[in-house]
């Protein structure tokens, strides 16, 4: 994952994460433009890399990367991962396996990032002189974290959503 990152981190290297940028991403399907900092940007596109990186951890995210968002909010990252993770366990119960309905291994997975987001920090501060790169790390490592800590929270601020009166979904709260 490190070697995938470093041209990324040579690039950005020595600006600052608040710098503005607009950033637009193109994939086949849609396109998506945010004039935001380039901490947000860069934590997207280091999610990307990572989720598609040869690390046996961080493989574990390639169909986060299949269904990749940049500009993820928090609510959005969690409901994609919960929904990601929640599907492989679909899948494995019809494989005859046994699936993981209590999210367990979710949060043992993301105890696993953590511990490879904090070497790839490592290597990323030694080699920056802005915080861009570092600053986009530490945004992605929250969200991950997040998932270890806090899940059940994270899920009860979805829940709403799932569970209104009109038998619909409802949009998560609009950020700016």
């Amino acid at each position: 994952a490190a070697v995938d990152m470093q041209p990324i981190v040579e690039d950005f290297r020595s600006l600052p994460g608040f710098k503005k940028a607009d950033i637009v991403v193109t994939t086949q399907e849609r396109q998506y433009r945010k004039s935001t900092g380039l901490e947000e940007g860069l934590r997207s596109l280091m999610g990307l890399v990572m989720a598609n990186s040869q690390c046996p951890i961080l493989k574990n995210l390639k169909p986060m990367a299949f269904t990749h968002l940049p500009f993820a909010t928090q609510e959005e990252f969690i409901f994609r991962a919960v929904g990601t993770y929640l599907l492989r366990q679909y899948y494995k119960s019809h494989d005859g396996q046994e699936g993981d309905w209590d999210l367990e291994g979710l949060v043992s997975l993301n105890r696993e990032l953590q511990m490879v987001n904090q070497a790839l920090w490592q290597r990323v501060h030694t080699a920056c002189e802005g915080d861009s790169n570092l600053k986009a790390l530490l945004s992605f490592f929250t969200l991950s974290s997040s998932v270890s800590y806090s899940l059940e929270s994270q899920l009860l601020k979805l829940r709403p959503a799932f569970m209104a009166d009109t038998g619909g979904l409802q949009p998560f709260e609009q950020r700016e």
